[in-house]
């Protein structure tokens, strides 16, 4: 079908996007669809009607993010799926740029912003994100200075006293080796998720520029593949097939165990991370379009939540305070290899029935018509020894309680 395809880019032809005044992006941003999706659209034409898909999404956050200077991702093409939508949306993210007294939309950014401490700061990478933004609220209460990794249209989204802001992205070795050196320390929370190529190629980059300190890099349970055992040993052998995100986490844990083994710098701790809650605007993305995205929106919908029945089927889940714990208790102590971050397990079922009654839908649990190739049948239980006391669930961290404290926001 048409949505599983990518097309050629038609002719562009259009005006600098960046140069357009507030108002004009509806029309900047239906060009762009243009050039992706090789034919013209109106300003309430659908993305995905028009045969756009996930990774189609990224390019055009992308594109538009390069040219608008504004931050922008593929969840958010996903979730404001028309020119019309996604032009509101950046020009709400542009008054609240000019509100807080950074650079307008159309002014060109720095490549990157010169360091202005040589050391001590721990670098953050992902500030923006669901993780990293928990991250950092943790090393500011631990009274840890922060070098925040941050693209230039989004710099102002980490911008705060005791951080140190160096402008970079994934895909700018430059700017990742420059950003690591002389830090006191890495968290490595940004991923691109779709792209593991780039992933891997930021991981060396960091490794090249980590001189000192500890390296913590937010892995994932998917580096484990598909277990046989139901409930899977930490640090236990990754079985095939590993997903082509999973296998990039895997790639990446290596890559700094290798580092690490070299000598002379830090430990190293690859900290596995299942699905993450916590009120934030990337997790309630996440939320609604990620792994739980299909029960998310039958639960709004008010309609049937298919689901594998015969045993316990669901997932592990962490509360984002809690994975930050972990990470910068890490960041101070290594703990020399691959650990968990598991703060719990919830089934499916009951996940879906809570988001049900929290958005006031008449959505219910069903069987699945075809259980083996429902992809909630997921049956692995994870342990997590090793940071179990950072992992200890504080009031308010309970599975519930963050699912209605996401839909709240």
């Amino acid at each position: 079908g048409r949505a599983g395809q990518a097309r050629q880019p038609g002719p562009a032809g259009a005006a600098d996007p960046a140069a357009r005044p507030d108002g004009g992006r509806t029309a900047a941003v239906q060009a762009v669809f243009g050039e992706l999706l090789g034919e013209r659209t109106g300003p309430d034409g659908d993305f995905f009607v028009l045969g756009g898909h996930s990774l189609l999404a990224v390019r055009l956050a992308e594109t538009l993010r390069e040219r608008l200077r504004l931050p922008l991702t593929g969840l958010d093409v996903m979730e404001h799926r028309t020119p019309r939508a996604l032009a509101a949306l950046l020009d709400q993210r542009a008054r609240q740029r000019t509100a807080t007294g950074t650079a307008t939309a159309t002014a060109p950014a720095p490549t990157r912003r010169a360091a202005a401490r040589p050391g001590g700061a721990v670098l953050v990478t992902g500030g923006t994100g669901g993780v990293g933004a928990f991250v950092m609220k943790e090393l500011a209460a631990r009274g840890r200075p922060v070098r925040a990794l941050a693209r230039p249209e989004s710099a102002h989204l980490v911008a705060a006293e005791g951080v140190e802001v160096v402008e970079g992205d994934l895909a700018d070795p430059d700017s990742l080796r420059a950003a690591a050196e002389g830090t006191a320390g890495i968290i490595h929370a940004a991923c691109t998720f779709t792209a593991p190529d780039v992933d891997r190629a930021a991981m060396q980059a960091l490794l090249d520029g980590w001189r000192r300190g500890n390296f913590v890099f937010v892995s994932s349970i998917d580096a484990y593949g598909r277990p046989t055992v139901e409930e899977v040993a930490e640090g236990a052998v990754s079985q095939e097939p590993l997903s082509p995100y999973g296998r990039g986490k895997l790639d990446c844990e290596r890559m700094l165990a290798q580092a690490a083994g070299a000598g002379g710098r830090g430990g190293a701790s690859s900290v596995r991370a299942p699905v993450v809650w916590g009120a934030h605007d990337r997790l309630r993305d996440q939320l609604r379009w990620g792994a739980t995205g299909e029960l998310f929106q039958a639960a709004r919908a008010g309609e049937p939540i298919p689901l594998p029945q015969g045993g316990w089927y669901g997932t592990p889940w962490v509360h984002a305070a809690a994975l930050a714990r972990t990470l910068v208790t890490c960041a101070e102590t290594p703990a020399h290899g691959v650990v968990n971050a598991i703060g719990g397990h919830v089934s499916w079922a009951e996940a879906a029935t809570e988001l049900a009654r929290l958005l006031g839908g008449a959505g219910r649990v069903v069987p699945a018509a075809d259980p083996a190739s429902s992809p909630f049948r997921q049956r692995w239980r994870y342990r997590a020894e090793a940071l179990a006391e950072e992992l200890v669930e504080r009031p308010g961290e309970d599975w519930r309680s963050v699912l209605a404290a996401m839909l709240a926001g």
